[in-house]
């Protein structure tokens, strides 16, 4: 059935790569900015790690004063807006408010027209001295210095079909306007698989091919201070709203944990009646090991609810990023930032 939509999809195509074009021979025209512009993107719909890689590199760069630019994407407001760490997420969207809590010192715009968010982040915090864009590889009206591309191993972009066929916002041919294309998601893979993944990626000498991971932490307490190794043989509710969860259930899974899990969309904002629901399901769940667990993009969405959950055992799953051959893909970062610096 999904072939039908083949006609769909090469119009699709057609229209992208018209546009593409454009761009290439300057009718389009990109803007470049006299600073360091590092871009985490894909060419992919749905998740790809992009904020866990782009906190990645936040956490590299701890020594620069930093700026990211978001679109915020599920937020219900539009134009620019400046993220706070006690910003609402229906107003600047979860993805930007979990960065802006984690890294307070950061300054975090959100802005579906990218130029005016550089702009803007240019002239009021004249000492900012790299951006990254989390997301934006389509947005070509912006040149950036650096783009690094996601591709997960799990639905590698060389086995996908664009939209509406399939997932990809782009040809696979796009992957050539990248510096950086990291694997995500490769728990153990051989050598070997590495390097057929590369064969398939088709990419140039002069790109660079990485492989990241998740690792798990320690369990944190949504509204204290507490903090927990991963529970085994719990009986948990997971909350989640993300676009794949299943890493997270076969991590939980492995320690032996029941799972009740309550699939939200994508970067949906949680309204009472939902978390109504949530409490009156986790309630239904007889054993003396019961908590209810969610992930660090929902956490953010979850604060304002406190009062509701009151004597409830709350957690998220914080993760980080874990790069294969991280010291050449950090001095690669930390030279192209040393080597643009930003002359004022």
């Amino acid at each position: 059935m999904r072939f039908l939509l083949y006609p769909f999809s090469l119009m699709y195509g057609i229209v992208i790569d018209i546009r593409n074009f454009l761009f290439d021979i300057n009718i389009f025209k990109s803007k470049s900015y006299n600073i360091p512009i590092i871009c985490v993107g894909n060419i992919t719909a749905g998740g790809t790690g992009k904020t866990p890689h782009t906190e990645y590199i936040l956490s590299l760069l701890s020594d620069k004063k930093t700026a990211v630019l978001s679109r915020g994407y599920g937020r219900k407001t539009s134009g620019l807006l400046l993220v706070e760490t006690n910003s609402e997420s229906e107003k600047v969207g979860d993805e930007p408010l979990q960065i802006k809590q984690n890294f307070p010192n950061t300054i975090v715009v959100v802005s579906g027209n990218r130029r005016i968010g550089i702009e803007k982040i240019l002239d009021n915090y004249p000492e900012t001295e790299v951006i990254i864009m989390d997301d934006g590889f389509q947005h070509r009206w912006v040149k950036a210095g650096m783009y690094i591309a996601l591709n997960n191993y799990e639905n590698p972009i060389y086995s996908d079909y664009l939209i509406p066929m399939g997932r990809l916002r782009e040809s696979k041919n796009a992957l050539r306007r990248a510096n950086i294309i990291i694997t995500t998601n490769c728990s153990e893979i051989s050598p070997t698989e590495k390097k057929g993944i590369i064969s398939h990626l088709n990419t140039f000498a002069s790109q660079k091919n990485y492989f990241s991971s998740i690792v798990y932490q320690n369990l944190k307490s949504v509204f204290t201070q507490e903090e927990t190794e991963t529970p085994k043989n719990y009986n948990i509710t997971l909350l989640t709203s993300i676009a794949n969860a299943d890493n997270l259930k076969q991590h939980l899974q492995k320690n032996g944990n029941t799972l009740h899990h309550l699939s939200f969309p994508d970067h949906h904002n949680f309204t009472p009646k939902d978390i109504a629901n949530i409490l009156s399901k986790y309630k239904t769940y007889i054993y003396n090991k019961n908590i209810i667990l969610t992930t660090e993009k929902d956490k953010v969405k979850l604060l304002k609810y406190k009062e509701h959950f009151e004597g409830i055992k709350l957690y998220f799953s914080p993760i980080k990023i874990n790069i294969d051959n991280s010291e050449e893909f950090n001095n690669q970062i930390t030279n192209y930032v040393t080597e643009h610096k930003r002359n004022c």
